[in-house]
């Protein structure tokens, strides 16, 4: 296997084994790695579109409502009708703004976990990589080769 076939795999591998990782680490809480994503960004930027949720995260439109729907069976998010009637604002409920603290705690100690003995320097190149290559597939989504 030559080195960009072993780099692009290990990405691969080490990206599924933190989230299942995580996941098991959220399994007591009733939530998936995917679900904590959604909640964590509505939290942080206020209620969106679906639309928009599903732009921001990169999840295509499918997923992304199929997860919403996950988290509003378990009372977690609402999905209200905006200005715009044909689109709906996602939105936190009650319940999961007061659950939040205790999902943050449990995913930074997977974070902790996960970086381990890492330097700060090694986390800043590695972080400057991965955004390289996630804008590199940013701009090629749609160009013909």
């Amino acid at each position: 296997m030559e080195p960009t076939d072993q780099l692009m795999h290990q990405l691969y591998q080490t990206t599924r084994a933190i989230s299942k990782s995580l996941n098991h680490m959220l399994e007591s809480q009733g939530l998936f790695s995917s679900e904590w994503t959604i909640i964590k960004v509505i939290k942080e930027q206020g209620s969106m579109s679906q639309t928009s949720l599903a732009n921001y995260l990169n999840i295509e439109p499918a997923a992304i409502s199929k997860s919403l729907f996950k988290l509003e069976q378990k009372g977690l998010i609402e999905r209200r009708i905006g200005t715009d009637k044909r689109e709906k604002s996602v939105l936190l409920t009650d319940a999961a703004v007061g659950k939040y603290p205790i999902w943050i705690e449990v995913v930074a100690r997977h974070r902790k976990q996960m970086l381990g003995e890492m330097s700060k320097e090694h986390q800043k190149e590695l972080f400057l990589g991965l955004k390289t290559l996630y804008l590199n597939a940013q701009r090629d989504v749609g160009s013909p080769e």
